[in-house]
């Protein structure tokens, strides 16, 4: 797509309503649509939601997002388009939101290149700023998800991190304990929140358990709380809650579902008149 994202007029040529009253985006071909997926405290109560995309191409079919979202270079002739979708699955995933923001956290996955990409604009950061007050959520309710081993440039990271902390936002590494996840980065990031991979506690019901019990450590020296992500069955939702984990997620506690599916019919703003956020 040659015509990029480059103005609020255009991101809002792109936004719609389904037959739900959901916003949606329309992108290239793809529809963009939101999905919640709840985050738990140790004693049950829901913390925040995690927000997610998904994407269908015209026929109907499902997109991975897995695809839409993986490791390009500034040269592939698909970046520009990877951080519109990534921008705008913000943009429909706040508004849709924004009713039921009140005593909840949101999760927003962003690409580490979208994240940097964004303040190395600055104003781009100070509009999210602006769309959030417009939207009544609180800054501090909004936890940025970053990747870190898919981004070559630590400091550049480092920098729209702590601007991004500097802005009242909370940053979360996501999916640590994959391959390429260093401490050394996540000292650079200090986050708030580590979300370890479900491949650390897969291993660690393995009997593997020094993996999880380094990661918890590591949340402890940048003090950040530790959320374990995938949790799949009661076993490993019990294992988890013998360690000092602050916050659970996974399919066996909660599945991405529309945000009304949580919280019923709620009156809602007029979603189609909110500004971009």
């Amino acid at each position: 797509m040659d015509n990029h994202l480059r103005t609020r007029e255009a991101f809002e040529q792109c936004l719609s309503t389904d037959e739900t009253g959901e916003l949606i985006a329309l992108y290239d071909d793809l529809v963009l649509r939101s999905v919640y997926q709840p985050i738990f405290r140790g004693d049950g109560s829901i913390v925040g939601f995690e927000a997610l995309v998904r994407a269908n191409n015209p026929d109907g079919e499902a997109v991975c997002p897995a695809h839409l979202f993986r490791h390009l270079d500034q040269q592939h002739p698909d970046y520009r388009s990877q951080i519109d979708i990534d921008r705008l699955a913000r943009v429909i995933h706040l508004r849709n939101f924004a009713p039921y923001a009140g005593k909840h956290a949101i999760f927003i996955n962003m690409l580490p290149s979208s994240a940097v990409a964004a303040i190395s604009k600055f104003s781009n950061q100070n509009l999210m700023v602006k769309r959030l007050e417009e939207l009544n959520i609180p800054r501090h309710h909004v936890v940025l998800e970053v990747v870190e081993h898919l981004h070559d440039d630590v400091q550049a990271l480092a920098i729209a991190s702590a601007i991004s902390v500097d802005n009242g936002f909370r940053i979360a590494i996501d999916d640590y304990g994959v391959s390429g996840s260093q401490d050394a980065r996540v000292h650079s990031l200090n986050p708030s929140i580590i979300k370890i991979d479900r491949s650390l506690l897969q291993s660690y019901m393995q009997g593997d358990t020094q993996p999880m019990l380094d990661g918890i450590a590591i949340a402890k020296e940048v003090f950040a709380e530790v959320l374990v992500e995938g949790i799949e069955n009661e076993a490993e939702y019990m294992a988890m809650k013998a360690l000092e984990i602050d916050y659970f997620q996974g399919f066996h506690l909660g599945m991405p579902q529309k945000i009304t599916d949580y919280f019923g019919d709620i009156v809602q703003t007029e979603i189609t008149q909110l500004t971009v956020g």
